[in-house]
């Protein structure tokens, strides 16, 4: 199997789901998150020479989140505040439709000095 890995910040707490500020700021954090991740994934996509066989038609996504410290999302709203990278990954090239992109339980590392998400896409194929 095929698989791709990034790495990106922690998703910020305007895109979290429960997050209750103005629709403006979410609106302008999920943006930065999902053109930060297109970028991130797109240099990736370029350094491991595998855009040829891209985009994916479906894809599982490991998700291992480091935490700086032992406060930290639980396992659905990580997943849930990740979706503007999921978007990204779309912008990317990586995955055709980010319907097809299904996450995994993540891992939660906590107390880590350097807080960000390792992001591991696997392709699949259908069955």
């Amino acid at each position: 199997m095929t698989s791709l890995t990034i790495t990106i910040p922690l998703p910020p707490k305007e895109v979290r789901n429960n997050w209750r500020g103005h629709w403006a700021k979410k609106a302008a954090a999920v943006k930065v998150c999902r053109t930060e991740t297109r970028l991130i994934a797109v240099r990736a996509i370029a350094s491991s020479e595998m855009s040829d066989n891209l985009p994916w038609k479906k894809a599982s996504v490991k998700v291992t989140a480091y935490f700086p410290t032992a406060r930290h999302l639980d396992p659905t709203n990580l997943i849930d505040a990740l979706k503007p990278a999921f978007d990204g990954l779309q912008d990317a090239g990586v995955i055709e439709n980010d319907k097809n992109l299904w996450p995994e339980r993540p891992l939660i590392v906590t107390r880590d000095a350097n807080p960000r998400v390792e992001l591991v896409i696997t392709e699949e194929g259908y069955k």
